[in-house]
């Protein structure tokens, strides 16, 4: 191995273990980066010269996208939140009534094992599938709400990701050059090679899992009311942030749904499994690799492993960033290899 490639993995190592030490205080980095992803191609429109772009100063097209961001953010509030707020306040108060429902149901198959005198071991096998199952999706919503709580508790974030955000905005090609100053200068040309990839990546994966999220959740909560499902926009807006963690995602998303479903009649549980599948397959198959693409270029299985293996690493955040982290560490392994 050249004496280059081993400072450069040195030196890698070293920041990874300075992420993991402050991984704490990450969260309202990563969600600067992703409102600067969003942003960033508006400020372009309007700061560059024309014909691209509007010729407008910098600075003025900065404030004019944050105008819209929050424009967009205060029709959300007014529109969305109050029938979501119902939603939840109802689903809160019918909560017991489900919980003794679904242990009705678990009590049901648990007799059907027992009336069908199955083997021991498929019997036990049976048992600990549906406490498993229940027990795993108890514990994704609590932790999912315990990192919302937690996020949305950090009052102060209010005021430091707009910050970054902007400077990020602003000074984004500064902050690179700075960065690769900072580098021995015969390690400049691949520092400055990977950060255009990474950047190129995480650019298409915000824009893209933004259209994708946004088209499922409202397809999800139209078809759900139409099916006269309760709790729609709730199960929209599941079915939107699941689709976040790849490839699995999607899938349990699906549970609530239908166990909502299956709390109503068996049938429309079946239409909603239906349903699921048809709008998963063409996620999956169709929408998924037309907007998305391949540029992630990251096996299946190689993402159901990183999910896996960050959801333990970070807790409920690497559920949703295993994608993107691992395309970065394959980008970084690929150029520190050659």
């Amino acid at each position: 191995m050249k004496a280059k490639q081993i400072t450069r993995i040195v030196a890698l190592l070293l920041l990874f273990v300075f992420l993991y030490l402050v991984r704490g205080i990450l969260l309202p980095l990563i969600f600067a980066g992703i409102i600067y992803y969003l942003l960033n191609p508006i400020v372009n429109r309007l700061a560059n010269k024309w014909p691209k772009g509007l010729g407008l100063n910098r600075d003025l097209s900065i404030f004019l996208a944050f105008i819209l961001f929050v424009l967009v953010m205060l029709a959300a509030f007014q529109f969305i939140v109050p029938p979501f707020a119902d939603e939840f306040g109802q689903l809160m108060t019918n909560s017991p009534q489900y919980i003794g429902q679904i242990r009705q149901m678990a009590d049901s198959l648990r007799q059907w094992q027992l009336g069908n005198h199955l083997p021991k071991e498929i019997s036990d096998v049976a048992s600990s599938a549906i406490q498993n199952m229940f027990g795993y999706m108890l514990q994704f919503v609590q932790q999912g709400a315990n990192a919302l709580i937690n996020m949305l508790s950090g009052i102060i974030y209010l005021v430091i990701i707009p910050i970054i955000t902007y400077f990020l905005l602003r000074d984004d090609k500064n902050i690179v050059t700075g960065a690769v100053q900072m580098v021995p200068k015969e390690h400049q040309e691949v520092t400055t090679k990977i950060l255009k990839q990474i950047d190129e990546v995480l650019k298409n994966y915000v824009t893209s899992q933004l259209i994708i999220c946004s088209l499922v959740g409202a397809v999800v909560a139209v078809v759900l009311y139409l099916l006269g499902i309760k709790f729609a926009l709730i199960l929209g807006l599941v079915a939107a942030v699941s689709q976040l963690i790849p490839n699995i995602g999607p899938f349990i998303g699906a549970i609530p749904a239908l166990v909502i479903a299956l709390l109503a009649s068996p049938l429309l549980a079946l239409y909603v499994l239906i349903f699921y599948l048809i709008i998963n397959v063409l996620v999956m198959t169709i929408i998924g690799p037309k907007v998305l693409g391949s540029r992630l270029n990251l096996h299946p299985l190689t993402v159901v492993v990183s999910v896996l293996v960050f959801g333990d690493l970070i807790g409920v955040w690497g559920f949703f960033f295993a994608a993107p982290i691992t395309a970065i560490l394959k980008i970084l392994y690929l150029e520190l290899r050659s």
